[in-house]
């Protein structure tokens, strides 16, 4: 599928468009007017099978931006402490009734499609710190910072409902540039936060992914698993195949695993792994330049990254080459997407 057809396909359950569409009006917006003409009504949002594009949600943020400039206040951040952990339907239910931290936060990432979320999220812990990396999916860098709030604003929330108040971040690094609402970062998540970073991540200590969630029930808990796995798409199996192999190259791109690594790593052969892939229509090398090409262009919406850095973030041991597979990638050379 080529990136228009990413862009257009409506793949993305609605409910972040439809908590914007409920709370705006505590914000002065008229929710009628931020769908006109996207294709859909505010009584569609409501329904749970209602999927949009991201084209279609842009849209609607990029209006209810619009309304709000001037607020000394981050939209995005508004919206997603305001969220609870029934704003992302089954999927908060499922990470409710997990044993500990760690497997809730892992279930809301592999199941983050069903979430409705916007942005790529990503677990990259280190020994010290649990870390969920958020990534652009498209280059979008005027709803970038509104979609990020969003995001680390719910998982906030999320994490105090499984673990209680006393959780708290040990700290966040954003891409882009200090806003002049910095001040309700400070006062949301209450950590040292760093602007202009290569990457948005949300860090607490490793610790809290041990910790046991009180609602855990394991009846309940496969209960609404296999409800789920019901009702996801008939390409869900093979998906989430393939996401395995991504999960493992995404760990470090720039020291990408052969296939043969990877095949050991999901108990395989690599004739296996070929055959499988090949049945999808797909082969281990597409597979990792959908990676690296979705990886750079979130890279690139950052203008403090050279393409050199780029480069060698998405595994190129020099920017000649990858200059070369991303005008093979895109149709057009990296600089066009800064």
């Amino acid at each position: 599928m080529d990136g228009s057809a990413r862009y257009t396909t409506a793949n993305f359950h609605a409910y972040l468009l439809r908590c914007l569409a409920g709370m705006s009006k505590d914000f002065g917006i008229d929710p009628v007017r931020l769908c006109m003409g996207l294709g859909f009504e505010i009584a569609d949002l409501s329904n749970p099978d209602c999927l949009v594009s991201f084209r279609q949600a842009a849209s609607m943020i990029r209006r209810a931006l619009a309304c709000t400039q001037g607020r000394n206040r981050g939209l995005g951040l508004d919206i997603g402490t305001q969220e609870t952990i029934g704003s992302i339907g089954l999927v908060g239910y499922a990470m409710l009734t997990s044993p500990t931290l760690g497997e809730a936060i892992d279930l809301g990432i592999k199941m983050q499609r069903h979430a409705g979320v916007l942005l790529q999220l990503e677990r990259v812990d280190s020994g010290k710190y649990l870390t969920i990396r958020a990534s652009s999916l498209f280059h979008e860098p005027d709803i970038q910072p509104f979609l990020v709030e969003e995001s680390f604003g719910i998982f906030l929330n999320l994490v105090r409902t499984l673990v209680g108040d006393t959780f708290a971040p040990c700290f966040i690094e954003l891409s882009y540039s200090k806003p002049s609402y910095s001040a309700h970062y400070d006062q949301v998540f209450k950590c040292p936060i760093r602007y202009d970073q290569s990457e948005n991540l949300f860090a607490c200590d490793a610790h809290w992914a041990e910790k046991r969630i009180a609602t855990y029930d394991p009846l309940s808990h496969r209960q609404v698993l296999d409800f789920l796995q019901m009702n996801v798409p008939k390409q869900s199996i093979e998906d989430e195949f393939i996401e395995s192999i991504e999960r493992i190259v995404r760990r470090d791109l720039r020291q990408t695993p052969s296939l043969s690594a990877v095949a050991t790593q999901l108990c395989m052969s690599d004739r296996t792994l070929r055959r499988r892939l090949a049945d999808q229509g797909r082969s281990y090398q597409n597979v990792l330049d959908q990676i690296r090409m979705s990886r750079a262009i979130a890279l690139l919406g950052n203008p403090r990254l050279t393409i050199d850095e780029v480069a060698y973030e998405v595994g190129f041991s020099d920017a000649h080459n990858f200059r070369r597979a991303f005008k093979r990638w895109t149709g057009h050379g990296p600089r066009q997407t800064q």
